[in-house]
Formats: C-alpha cells, sequence, structure tokens
C-alpha cells in the first residue's frame, strides 16, 4: 500500500509538472495575482482532474465511447482555451501589468474546473493509469488499491499546486512591465496551441 501510494505521488508529480494548458495559465495570472490566482487555477484543474478519475473508476467511461460526448467537450474545452488565450494576448497589448484582481464573472478555481473538465480525453487517460500503473504494483488490485492511489495522486497534484504557484508568487516581484508583456505572449501562444491541438483531436 505504501509502495502504491508513493509511486502515485510521485506519478502526479512528474504529470502535473509537464508543460500544459492548465500551468500555462496559472502562470500567466500568477503574475499579476501572485500565489492566490495561480493556486486557484491549480486547485480547479486538481477538482477536474479527480472527479474524472472518480468517473472512470467506477466504469463510465461510455462518456468516452459515446462520440457525441467527446466532440461536446472537445469544442468546449478548445472554446475556453481561444478565450483564455485571447485574454493573454490582450494583456500583451498593455503597457502596465494588468490589475491582480478576479477578473468579475469566474473565480480562477473555476477556470482551472473548466479546463481540466472540458478536456475529453482524461478518460482514456485514467482507464489507461488505473489498468496499468496500479496493476505493475499490485498483480490483483482490489478497489482500496485504486482508492489509495487516487489518494496519492491527489497528495501529489496539491503538493505541485502549492510549490508551483509558490514560486510564481515569489518570482513576481522581478516581474517588469515588459518582461510581463513577453511572458503574457508566450502564455497566449501556448493556451492557443493547446486550443488548436485539442479541437484537431477531437475531430481528427
Amino acid at each position: 500500500m505504501l509502495i502504491l501510494f508513493l509511486a502515485a505521488v510521485v506519478l502526479s508529480l512528474i504529470f502535473c509538472a509537464t508543460p500544459g494548458a492548465v500551468n500555462t495559465q496559472a502562470l500567466r495570472v500568477g503574475v499579476t495575482g501572485g500565489f492566490r490566482r495561480a493556486f486557484g487555477v491549480e486547485m480547479g484543474s486538481i477538482v477536474g482532474d479527480m472527479s474524472w478519475a472518480v468517473i472512470a473508476l467506477i466504469g463510465l467511461a461510455v462518456v468516452w465511447d459515446n462520440s457525441a460526448a467527446r466532440v461536446v467537450l472537445g469544442i468546449v474545452g478548445g472554446a475556453f482555451l481561444l478565450y483564455l488565450a485571447y485574454q493573454g494576448f490582450m494583456d500583451f497589448r498593455n503597457k502596465e501589468i494588468a490589475e491582480g484582481e478576479v477578473p468579475k464573472g469566474h473565480t480562477d478555481l473555476i477556470t482551472g474546473v473548466i479546463m481540466s473538465f472540458a478536456n475529453p480525453f482524461q478518460i482514456p487517460f485514467w482507464i489507461g493509469i488505473g489498468s496499468s500503473s496500479i496493476a505493475v504494483i499490485m498483480s490483483e488490485p482490489k478497489p482500496l488499491d485504486f482508492v489509495v492511489f487516487y489518494v496519492g495522486y491527489f497528495v501529489g497534484a496539491v503538493i505541485w499546486g502549492t510549490a508551483y504557484s509558490a514560486l510564481i508568487g515569489h518570482g513576481r516581484r522581478y516581474v517588469t512591465p515588459k518582461l510581463f508583456r513577453t511572458l503574457s505572449l508566450i502564455c497566449a501562444a501556448v493556451l492557443l496551441y493547446f486550443a488548436l491541438n485539442l479541437l484537431y483531436s477531437t475531430f481528427f
């Protein structure tokens, strides 16, 4: 059980540290709002990840098998990433560092949840994790083994989200208006890439 738990923590840290749309968005808002905003995005993403994990755990892979549901999720996810990319380009156009207040109409936590939950490829990822990673350690995994694994993954994700957000919060004091605009442009371009990649993967 301990080995399974630690393996899940390590896997989670590796997966969460991989450059992606969530980390990019956390960096974009964290530069202006500090730890609180970056942490909100990261925690929202964890909520979405664990929701998909529960869906996969209880065997609702039918969501993935349903092409219509997969397309809808892909479109929603791609459109939301395009919106975030647009916000990044707007930040790039500003000559001064934007205010770090939470935008009206949604919170960073909800942003993270939407970014994660609107990704239709979470289901096959979790099914693959559940059927391969756990089986490597436990020859005959039981329901409790899956629970331990997912708890370990959750702990690893929280560790990463906290550390990454703290790093952004500490480093933002060194961000000049010029660097802010550069980071905003880079983040916007990365978010645009992930949006187009998600839409392409959804339809082709």
